[in-house]
């Protein structure tokens, strides 16, 4: 299935290096923000205005709970390579690694 151009493409977050913390605000993974469109539907559900999409790249605590939970994954080992849901308040850019790889 083809994926559609958004409106929400040109969110300034999208693309952005990230980290992702747990309720603690300790950091859980690392990865990039792929959309903040309200109306995509990931992990069966819409981002809406609360959760952004990220695809994982790095686990820094592997066996942390997801917020969000589907049938195929409840840690974040399990999402290394796929893209997942992940509130908004919990994701921040990741200042180093754009500075280390901006040049």
């Amino acid at each position: 299935m083809a994926s559609k151009e958004c409106s929400s493409s040109k969110d300034p977050m999208t693309g952005k290096k990230v980290k992702l913390l747990d309720l603690e605000n300790e950091q859980v993974a690392e990865g990039i923000v792929t959309s903040m469109d309200p109306a995509k539907i990931v992990m069966g559900r819409p981002i809406g205005t609360v959760y952004c999409e990220v695809s994982i790249h790095y686990a820094n605590k592997p066996d942390a709970l997801f917020f969000v939970k589907d049938d195929h994954r409840f840690r974040i080992k399990d999402a290394i390579g796929s893209h997942i849901l992940w509130f908004r308040d919990y994701v921040l850019v990741d200042e180093a690694k754009r500075t280390l790889f901006s040049g």
